[in-house]
């Protein structure tokens, strides 16, 4: 399963055809002083930039999936916990490798009787003055790869398993999908 599609590849195709096309005007419209070195880099870095940025709009709007009857289950003995679902290619070109990102954070916030969140400004001096019982805003990410050679419509079960620091007094969860 090759990465492009053949929106990419026509994109490709249409982007090099500039390209030649631009280099044969600036070769053209040459003066015998000047120097071709700056229309021709110029040419370069244009059809550069253009080409990332439709390769990236092309993955971004024709690779396309969705996570369904996700389930987080903890395992207190190992203090670990399983995120088992489902993963559906919602578009119409298949997707060669979908990421699951999943961020493991200690959820410290409390809330008072009103039901609203404490808020404590921090300043440059927190770090000079820390008290050792603050709790510590550390995150752990891990990437799984959950799905590959997902063609058009198909529907894959999957099941990933991540530790989390056993410091954690509240852990928060939450997972993000990369597909390309």
């Amino acid at each position: 399963m090759t990465y492009f599609t053949i929106l990419h590849w026509i994109a490709v195709s249409i982007i090099a055809v500039l390209f030649i096309l631009f280099l044969v005007l600036t070769i053209q419209n040459r003066d015998e002083k000047s120097s071709l070195a700056a229309p021709i880099l110029t040419n370069i870095l244009a059809m550069s930039i253009l080409t990332f940025f439709s390769i990236y709009v092309l993955d971004k709007y024709t690779k396309l999936a969705q996570l369904d009857n996700v389930i987080q289950k903890k395992m207190l003995v190992n203090e670990s916990f399983a995120i088992s679902g489902q993963i559906r290619n919602i578009g119409n070109f298949q997707i060669a490798q979908c990421t699951l990102e999943v961020k493991v954070s200690n959820n410290a916030i409390e809330k008072t009787g009103t039901d609203s969140a404490i808020f404590v400004p921090k300043s440059a001096l927190d770090s000079l003055f820390k008290r050792k019982d603050d709790d510590i805003g550390v995150e752990t990410t891990k990437e799984f790869v959950i799905a590959e050679d997902l063609r058009p419509g198909e529907l894959r079960n999957f099941t990933v398993f991540m530790r989390y620091p056993s410091s954690f007094s509240k852990p928060y969860t939450r997972y993000e999908l990369f597909c390309h």
